[in-house]
C-alpha cells in the first residue's frame, strides 16, 4: 500500500513539474480583456469618417499562450487568431478566415480597432489591470476582466 502511494505521489509531482513548463510566457497578458475605447491616430475611422475616440461595449480580447480571440458579445461573433508576443509587441494573425466562409470577420476586427487580418501592436502599457496597445492607425485601451 505504501509503495502504491509513493508511486502515485511521484506521478503527480512529475505531472505538476511538466505542467509548470507549459504555462503562458507573459502571465500579465494572459486572460480576458474588455475593450474600453479605440483611439484613431489620424482622426478618422476605418471608413473615413471623422472620429478621434470611439468608446466600446461588449467587445473582448482574450489571450492564451499562442492564441488571441476577439469577441463581440453584442452580435455573438468571434474570431480566433495566432498571437505572437515578444514582450514589447504583439502580432495578430487572423488570415485563416476567408470571407466567403466567415462573413463578418473583417467587420468584427475593424470594430475592435484592428484594421487588417495581420496586425502588429506595440505594448504601450501593461499591468494587472490595464493594457494599451498602439498600432499604426489605432490605440486600443483595455481593462482586465
Amino acid at each position: 500500500m505504501r509503495k502504491t502511494c509513493n508511486i502515485i505521489i511521484i506521478i503527480l509531482l512529475t505531472l505538476t513539474a511538466y505542467s509548470c513548463e507549459n504555462v503562458f510566457h507573459n502571465d500579465e497578458l494572459d486572460f480576458m480583456w474588455r475593450l474600453d475605447s479605440v483611439e484613431f491616430i489620424d482622426g478618422v475611422d476605418f471608413d473615413g469618417n471623422p472620429c478621434t475616440v470611439a468608446t466600446k461595449e461588449g467587445l473582448w480580447l482574450s489571450f492564451a499562450r499562442d492564441l488571441v480571440k476577439v469577441d463581440d458579445r453584442n452580435s455573438y461573433t468571434s474570431a480566433i487568431g495566432i498571437l505572437t508576443d515578444n514582450g514589447k509587441q504583439v502580432s495578430f494573425d487572423f488570415s485563416m478566415y476567408e470571407e466567403p466562409e466567415w462573413p463578418g470577420t473583417d467587420t468584427l476586427l475593424k470594430s475592435m480597432g484592428i484594421n487588417t487580418r495581420l496586425s502588429t501592436f506595440s505594448i504601450t502599457m501593461l499591468d494587472n489591470k490595464k493594457l494599451i496597445l498602439t498600432g499604426d492607425k489605432t490605440i486600443l485601451r483595455l481593462t482586465k476582466w
